[in-house]
């Protein structure tokens, strides 16, 4: 990525914290509905990161957080081939996942569809959660 993209999203991700601060203090002093969907709006472009697929509609703030926490996961638990990958340079590509930002970078996954695609990513989140579930059991 360039370093220009790097600074914007540096930015993107400090007027989020911003907006934070400001939604958990008091509420009457400013325009709540607004900052919140600044927030989202904002939060959004940067779990899109990487991704090189469509997201619209009701469900595209869901997709985008489903994708971010793929990477997250996949940081920490690798996949079935390579157990130490980079989450934040994966790419999501049509028929994809890409280990660099390259849909011609080595493949992680290859699917049949967009659809397939996104069953996996939700799919493997929710195994990662179980996962992290039964840790907390057992350290409790």
């Amino acid at each position: 990525m360039t370093i220009i993209k790097i600074n914007n999203y540096e930015k993107l991700q400090k007027r989020v914290d911003e907006i934070t601060t400001l939604l958990n203090g008091d509420w009457s002093k400013i325009d709540s509905n607004a900052l919140m969907t600044e927030r989202a709006d904002k939060l959004f472009i940067l779990h899109k990161r990487g991704v090189n697929i469509r997201l619209t509609g009701n469900n595209k703030y869901f997709w985008g957080y489903q994708f971010d926490a793929f990477r997250k996961n996949i940081s920490k638990y690798g996949c079935e081939h390579n157990k130490d990958i980079d989450g934040n340079k994966i790419s999501f590509h049509k028929y994809s996942i890409n280990e660099d930002y390259s849909q011609y970078s080595n493949d992680l996954y290859r699917f049949q569809s967009v659809d397939e695609m996104k069953g996996f990513v939700k799919g493997f989140n929710s195994l990662c959660y179980v996962l992290e579930n039964k840790k907390l059991k057992k350290v409790a």
